[in-house]
C-alpha cells in the first residue's frame, strides 16, 4: 500500500531527524508542522483518498476503512451484507463491479448499464441478509435537503440542519434506457463538500417536487461531511 509505506517511511525519517541522526529537510519540517497543527501532511494526502478531515479524524477514518477491507478479504467471493460506501478507498470501482456482475449474469452490455438507487427505510443494523440483485450501501448524507422516510421522497431540510444521513440504499445496475426519470431527481454524489473532482456517481431519488427545485438548491449526496 503506497499510503501506508509513505506514512511509515516519512515518520521514521522524521524520528531520525529529531534525534539528530539525519539532517532536517524541508520535507521533514513540513511533516512536523502538519503533525503539530493536526493537519494531514501533503505527502500523505497526495497518496490517499480525498478528505477534508483534520489529522486525528483522518487517522480514525483510515483505520475504519482498513477494518472494512480486512473483513471483506476474509470472504472475498461475497459482498458484505451492507457496504459502507464512505469507507471504500475507491467507491467508483465498487459500483462498477455491481454493473459488471449484472452484465455477466444477465448477458447485457456493460457500457449500456447505469446505477439505479432505491432508498430503504432501514438502518444498517436492521439488514440481515444481502440483497439478491445489487448491493446494500450506507455512509451517504444529503446536503441541502432531507429524506422523508414516511413518504420515501426528498423533502426540504429542517431549520439549521444542513446534512441528513440517508437510510440504507440499494444500488442496482439497470439498462440506461430503462432508467425511470419521472418523479426522480438525479442527485450527484461526491466524496467531500469540495464536490467537483470528487464526483462518484448519480443517484436516483424520488421527489414530489420538480427536480429543478433540488438542482437550484444545490442538493447533493456526500460520503464525508463536516462533523
Amino acid at each position: 500500500n503506497f499510503l501506508r509505506d509513505e506514512m511509515k517511511n516519512s515518520l521514521e525519517e522524521l524520528e531520525l531527524g529529531m534525534k539528530g541522526e539525519l539532517q532536517m529537510s524541508l520535507r521533514m519540517e513540513a511533516l512536523a508542522a502538519s503533525l503539530e497543527l493536526n493537519r494531514v501532511p501533503d505527502n500523505w494526502a497526495s497518496k490517499a483518498y480525498p478528505s477534508l478531515r483534520n489529522l486525528a479524524d483522518w487517522l480514525d477514518n483510515l483505520l475504519e476503512r482498513a477494518e472494512q477491507l480486512t473483513r471483506w478479504t476474509e470472504d472475498p467471493t461475497s459482498i458484505p451484507v451492507v457496504v459502507d460506501l464512505s469507507l471504500c478507498f475507491n467507491p467508483q470501482s465498487f459500483l462498477t463491479s455491481i454493473m459488471q456482475v449484472t452484465a455477466q449474469t444477465q448477458q447485457k452490455e456493460l457500457d449500456k448499464l447505469t446505477i439505479m438507487t432505491d432508498v430503504t427505510r432501514k438502518q444498517p443494523e436492521e439488514i440481515e441478509t444481502a440483497v439478491r440483485d445489487g448491493a446494500y450501501v450506507t455512509g451517504l448524507w444529503l446536503e441541502a435537503a432531507r429524506w422523508d422516510s414516511k413518504q420515501s421522497c426528498l423533502e426540504e431540510c429542517l431549520p439549521r440542519v444542513l446534512f441528513d444521513r440517508m437510510p440504507v440504499i440499494v444500488c442496482r445496475a439497470i439498462l440506461r434506457e430503462k432508467l425511470e426519470t419521472n418523479g426522480v431527481y438525479t442527485c450527484p454524489c461526491y466524496k467531500t463538500t469540495f464536490r467537483g473532482p470528487t464526483y462518484v456517481f448519480d443517484a436516483t431519488l424520488r421527489t414530489k417536487y420538480h427536480p429543478d427545485k433540488w438542482t437550484l438548491s444545490g442538493v447533493v449526496m456526500l460520503l464525508e461531511v463536516p462533523m
